[in-house]
């Protein structure tokens, strides 16, 4: 293969994921504000209503404590779970509602916890085997792998979304099968894009993120 051949696929490569963004840009910023409007509620939440909060997160993470001690904490244990939550907050796409429910549940539970550790910083000795969770190691501690798990059930919650818009356009209008089909496309490349990025999330998390914030707590 010649280099300007190379240069070809590369380009078009770059083209259609340039034409996916656009195509999916609202759904994208409507995901994305979903989103991080559910975190700032979980932070505002969690420092003024600290007890329905507490018991909840405290259930929740015995439940996942439970879970990850019957089934290890490994990169496959971490990616099938995330993958099975993934693809419910894509087929949710079907109703919209489903979707768009778990995009809040999810934002809702980042911002709790964070919100909740800093206001009650003693909740680590409780929930986490790196001592008093502070909410500098909470976002260290979840950062690495989080910047990819974050962008992924993000796109997923937009190819969710794209899903809603075709079933809509079913019952309202009679298109060629090629408009339906292209969206449907878009729908299902962005969950793949979705799921790379949460097999990359799993792999940091198993692999790299303890290691990375125990050497910055090392050094300061």
């Amino acid at each position: 293969m010649s280099e300007s051949d190379g240069t070809n696929d590369q380009n078009s490569y770059l083209n259609y994921f340039s034409g996916l963004y656009h195509r999916n840009k609202k759904l994208l910023m409507v995901s994305f504000s979903i989103y991080f409007l559910s975190v700032a509620a979980g932070i505002l939440m969690a420092m003024f209503l600290s007890g329905p909060v507490n018991s909840y997160l405290t259930t929740m993470v015995q439940t996942d404590r439970q879970f990850l001690s019957e089934k290890g904490f490994n990169f496959l244990t971490i990616f099938s779970h995330n993958l099975f939550s993934l693809f419910l907050t894509f087929a949710g796409g079907v109703t919209a509602i489903i979707t768009v429910i778990l995009i809040i549940i999810n934002g809702f539970i980042y911002g709790a916890f964070l919100g909740y550790v800093a206001s009650n910083p003693v909740i680590g000795g409780q929930a986490s085997s790196i001592g008093s969770l502070t909410p500098l190691k909470f976002i260290v501690y979840t950062v690495p792998h989080g910047i990819f798990e974050i962008s992924g059930f993000i796109i997923a919650g937009a190819a969710g979304l794209r899903l809603s818009t075709i079933i809509i356009d079913i019952i309202r209008k009679d298109e060629e099968k090629n408009y339906y089909y292209a969206k449907i496309k878009d729908a299902l490349a962005l969950f793949g894009i979705a799921a790379v990025l949460i097999f990359i999330a799993a792999i940091i998390e198993t692999s790299v993120t303890i290691h990375i914030g125990n050497f910055i707590f090392q050094h300061i």
